[in-house]
């Protein structure tokens, strides 16, 4: 079937991107395994941690390999997915845009867009959660009712995933004072008192910053009823709750639990095989030539790359690999097969419910009727144990940070 996204518009899209980051040069010429020399990824802004990481590891595999890798950087979810979709880049580290362009939700719900056949490669975990100061008197997330909570600027999937953390505590949006911010700016606001609470990764330079000049506290999202995580799956499917330590404002030996989930780098699903196939032994194969990099790197590690909650399908050829790795199993093959076929029914489903909404002035209208549409005709995905508490185990700790 022919990909749905109109590449006119995708090109583009992407064109307006900034240009290319020469993050790894030739090294000689010799030619990569899998059959392909030069690769474009793209990925978040030059300066994260996201893209540290990922230049770390395309510098490696350049030196060890000879591969040209490129990043081509974005600071949108669109930005970073439409060079993916259109053929400009062959990989993505992507955000949640990965989930919401694979079911064709929200943003992409549109006539350029629709659901897309992503499919994941490499899943390094990484937590995130709410932080307050230890001296706001707020210990656990019920204790922010009536307090200034952020509401993030264009940012739908992370403000989804703020309503999840206060249903654990029992809250709702309308319990707490939202404040309008930018993911940016939490932390000033933090300072001077416009917010008493943000929402931010456990590591990286400016959270570490804010807990060396105020003692902060992160609020605990491990140990639930399973209850408390009931609007999880569907405002933030592709989370579970993870325990970390060495995260800023942690001692030595403490750990907390928050919210865990992937910023994975993704491919099409037509990625050739054996090209994929080189990539991940590669980032096996050199993770400790790389690993110790960025403060983050060490989550590439073969044994800690995440693999539930699943919501988008492995690539054919991760698929294999892990199960040389003895980390597939037939939970997950179930939950992978069930995937393909979804994507399947949606695909073939989008174009005859797309000719009926076009034409509609309001796109939140069809955003909505396209998930309802979903919820009465496609079967429940099968729930992969462990994933939350109450869908057979809790998650075990993972022990690490991203």
């Amino acid at each position: 079937m022919p990909r749905t996204l109109n590449r006119r518009a995708l090109l583009a899209a992407a064109a307006s991107l900034p240009v290319l980051t020469g993050v790894a040069g030739c090294s000689g010429g010799s030619t990569a395994a899998g059959g392909t020399q030069q690769l474009v990824w793209s990925t978040f802004g030059v300066g994260t941690g996201t893209y540290n990481d990922l230049a770390a590891v395309a510098n490696t595999l350049t030196q060890e390999t000879g591969r040209q890798i490129r990043l081509m950087t974005s600071d949108t979810g669109i930005g970073r997915l439409a060079p993916l979709i259109n053929g400009t880049a062959q990989y993505a580290r992507t955000g949640d845009e990965y989930y919401y362009a694979f079911e064709g939700n929200d943003e992409y719900c549109s006539e350029q867009w629709g659901p897309q056949a992503v499919r994941l490669v490499w899943t390094p975990p990484g937590n995130y959660g709410v932080l307050v100061r230890k001296d706001s008197g707020i210990e656990t997330v019920a204790d922010l009712k009536g307090k200034k909570f952020p509401k993030l600027i264009a940012s739908t999937s992370i403000n989804r995933k703020l309503e999840a953390i206060l249903n654990f505590g029992g809250l709702t949006g309308k319990d707490v004072q939202q404040v309008a911010v930018t993911y940016s700016g939490q932390i000033e606001a933090l300072k001077t008192g416009q917010i008493d609470a943000l929402y931010q990764n456990v590591v990286g330079a400016n959270v570490s910053e804010l807990a060396s000049q105020y003692p902060i506290r992160w609020l605990n999202l491990g140990g639930g009823k399973p209850s408390q995580y009931a609007t999880w799956k569907e405002l933030a499917p592709m989370v579970k709750p993870g325990e970390f330590s060495k995260g800023a404002g942690l001692a030595k030996g403490e750990t907390a639990v928050n919210m865990q989930y992937t910023i994975p780098i993704a491919a099409r699903a037509d990625r050739p095989k054996d090209e994929v196939a080189a990539l991940v032994a590669d980032l096996d194969r050199y993770y400790p030539d790389y690993k110790g990099t960025t403060p983050d790197a060490h989550r590439f590690g073969t044994d800690q790359i995440q693999l539930t909650p699943l919501v988008v399908p492995f690539h054919e050829a991760m698929v294999e690999f892990l199960t040389r790795k003895g980390r597939w199993s037939a939970d997950l093959q179930t939950r992978q097969d069930a995937l393909l076929e979804r994507e399947r029914l949606m695909r073939e489903a989008w174009p005859e419910f797309w000719k009926g909404q076009k034409d509609r002035e309001d796109p939140k209208a069809a955003r909505k009727e396209w998930v309802d549409w979903k919820k009465a005709h496609l079967p429940q995905l099968p729930d992969t144990p462990g994933t939350l508490p109450g869908t057979s185990s809790t998650p075990a700790p993972s022990g690490g940070h991203a």
